[in-house]
């Protein structure tokens, strides 16, 4: 058994159907993640006749949410995008697809990482908010994530004996303890001899709880262990990252100013530091109907924001602080080129209109001055939009 983190592997796939668990089959590199899950557990305080605090613990509204936090390439990226946006029609071919990206309503996903032997999965997911911010000159994304379920491991339900065909696992943790595995997993059962059997699933039974394999000879009592065999990433396609060297910023009135600027490096504005929020406000409160977790996840009120650092070159961002001036920018983020063809892969960012919530020009002995600006982006009504988001890759349409 393996302890070491390094170890790991973050699989993602989007689901056919909303909420319905797939098998991962995208890998991205991770930085690190802490999703978990909550299942909320407080003491049982109930009066039973004893003078001790509790017996037992009872269980609460079970969250699953966490960060991950990658250095994504063009390609993943479009999957981080697919769990906070909506993605319009894809145009292009293998040489260059352009994938666009508005705020809406959002596609799920199935998430898997590796915890030593076993992989925790995680089912219906969708991202609140990607943070995007350079360090050391690489695009490093944070995605915050929520997921309506998750299966990692569990207990047999019943004892086997000789040739089996199916198992039931137990419903201690939830009433449907075989949610979130799909034909063609495999999962390992401990045996009675302290080994662990692996069965490769063959049909995951409507009833909630029980799992078919092809005929296998296993003698196992009830409550031995049941875990989620991780998968061998692969990660033959993977790109290069994204860095703030290859990034161009225009900053201008309007947004095809903006645009304009941003299209070569004689126009673009130099920026020193640059970060962006998305957000979608996702909704998971508990409803009826599903005891793994929240029974769908909602977007909401959507907003982003901006902070950004350039040399005080003159008073004109002191002015639009000031006045609260709308302005729009544009980022572009170019990568490797395509193989096959001479269109590069590219990350367009474009908000249309930006007003600056903060202004700061700190001094500092033998420093350079810079605008250190907190900006928010607002809805422009000129546009009907607020954010519009372009990525071109290699990877089709039809993976997101």
């Amino acid at each position: 058994m393996t302890y070491l983190g390094s170890n790991s592997y973050l699989g993602l796939k989007v689901e056919a159907v909303e909420n319905t668990p797939v098998i991962p089959n995208a890998f991205c590199p991770l930085i690190s993640e802490s999703i978990k899950t909550n299942i909320n557990y407080t003491a049982d305080r109930r009066m039973k006749g004893i003078d001790f605090k509790s017996d037992d613990l009872l269980p609460g509204n079970k969250m699953h949410e966490g960060d991950i936090v990658v250095y994504p390439d063009a390609d993943n990226l479009g999957h981080f995008l697919n769990m906070l946006m909506e993605k319009g029609s894809t145009t292009g071919s293998a040489t260059g697809y352009t994938h666009p990206f508005t705020f809406g309503t959002a596609k799920s996903y199935t998430i898997e990482i590796q915890k030593g032997p076993y992989a925790q999965r995680f089912y219906g997911v969708k991202a609140k908010q990607i943070q995007g911010i350079f360090e050391d000159q690489k695009l490093k994304l944070t995605i915050s994530v929520k997921a309506v379920g998750q299966f990692s491991g569990g207990q047999l339900k019943a004892a086997l004996s000789g040739s089996v065909t199916e198992l039931k696992l137990s419903s201690a943790f939830t009433s449907s303890p075989n949610k979130g595995l799909v034909v063609g997993d495999t999962i390992c059962l401990q045996l009675d001899s302290g080994s662990y059997q692996d069965i490769v699933l063959t049909s995951v039974n409507a009833d909630l709880e029980t799992v078919g394999f092809e005929a296998l000879s296993i003698t196992a009592a009830a409550n031995n262990l049941i875990y989620l065999k991780a998968q061998t990433p692969s990660y033959t396609s993977l790109g290069g990252i994204l860095t703030q060297g290859n990034t161009l910023v225009g900053v201008a009135a309007t947004s095809a100013l903006a645009d304009t600027a941003a299209a070569s490096k004689a126009t673009a504005t130099s920026m020193y530091d640059f970060s962006f929020t998305l957000n979608n406000n996702l909704f998971d409160a508990p409803s009826t109907g599903n005891n793994q977790g929240p029974v769908k996840l909602i977007e909401q009120v959507k907003e982003a924001q901006l902070s950004i650092s350039r040399i005080f070159e003159d008073v004109s961002q002191h002015v639009s602080w000031l006045n609260s001036i709308k302005q729009a920018l544009t980022m572009i983020i170019t990568g490797n080129t395509i193989s096959g063809g001479t269109t590069k892969e590219s990350l367009t960012i474009k908000f249309h209109k930006v007003k600056p919530m903060t202004n700061d020009e700190p001094l500092e002995v033998d420093s350079i001055i810079f605008d250190r600006q907190e900006m928010e982006a607002l809805y422009d009504s000129s546009d009907a939009e607020s954010i519009e988001i372009s990525l071109v890759n290699k990877t089709a349409g039809t993976s997101y």
